[in-house]
């Protein structure tokens, strides 16, 4: 570093001649810390990444001396005052087990023998929908009998099943029902205010797909489909065709750009719907019915 001697400004890098016009100067040098400071600046990243990473090994390194150096304590059982001491196992002795069957013959053991007579009968596969009768022998008593060497059980009570099957209904019956289960379809009229729309709307759509203006000449040609429930156009085809096959191709083109449309009115049930194609150089008539 140079200072000027006269108005003693600084400089890092020698000039030759001060603001004030002086040319002589003192060189005064740097002082340890910014001698480091500036060597630090100087370093390239390589340089600071290698510092970096030897500075994080000592940390790594003093860490470990440190936690090997805490003692450790051997870990303390807790006596408790109340605590039992666990009692001896005690062994006993099985006796032998041709004592026993020599002590009890099997001819002096008693033996005792039920019989049970008169099971219940039970119903399989019950049905609360059925008609069922059960008749119960109330007149008989339960009795038990029982001896020093047998035993009686009886169980007396009795089901009797009786199965009445509902009177299966007429023809006549069934038919009226199914008819009154199925609402009646109103009439389908062509000219209804429904159907008149529907068809306009529809008439719309188809013509937003034909092109007039690239027609040339002039020709006729007409249509026909039916739409079934969900809106799909079925059964397309020409019932006339043009001698301009521009007119027919637009047309045939028209009919596959709009595969289907909105469900019809609840009164259609598949009729064919017709539509007319008339251009005359430019003008045109589309008719649908």
């Amino acid at each position: 570093m140079y200072r000027c001697k006269e108005c003693k400004a600084e400089y890092k890098n020698k000039v030759e001649y001060c603001d004030c016009g002086n040319n002589t100067f003192d060189y005064i040098e740097d002082s340890p810390v910014a001698s480091k400071q500036k060597h630090i600046k100087n370093m390239t990243l390589d340089e600071k990444s290698e510092l970096i990473s030897k500075l994080f090994f000592t940390l790594c390194i003093i860490i470990s001396i440190i936690v090997w150096l805490i003692p450790i304590k051997p870990a303390t059982t807790k006596k408790f005052p109340n605590q039992t001491k666990p009692k001896p196992a005690v062994t006993k002795q099985i006796p032998d087990i041709e004592k026993i069957w020599k002590d009890n013959p099997v001819n002096n053991m008693s033996t005792e023998k039920i019989n049970i007579t008169e099971p219940i009968s039970t119903a399989s596969d019950y049905n609360p929908t059925q008609n069922i009768t059960l008749n119960n022998n109330v007149n008989k008593s339960k009795t038990v009998k029982k001896n020093s060497s047998h035993t009686t059980v009886s169980k007396p009570a009795e089901y009797e099943i009786v199965y009445n099957p509902p009177p299966t209904p007429k023809k006549k019956e069934v038919t009226q029902r199914r008819n009154l289960a199925k609402p009646s379809r109103p009439t389908y009229n062509p000219n209804s205010s429904a159907m008149l729309k529907y068809k306009g709307d529809l008439r719309a759509a188809l013509f937003s797909k034909f092109a007039a203006g690239s027609i040339p000449g002039s020709g006729t040609c007409e249509i026909s489909f039916s739409v079934d429930s969900t809106g799909k156009l079925i059964n397309r085809k020409f019932t006339h065709e043009s001698d301009n096959k521009t007119l027919n191709d637009v047309v045939y083109y028209m009919l596959m750009s709009v595969p289907k449309y909105l469900p019809p009115p609840s009164e259609y049930s598949g009729q064919t719907i017709k539509m007319k194609f008339v251009i005359d150089n430019g003008s045109y008539e589309i008719t649908i019915n």
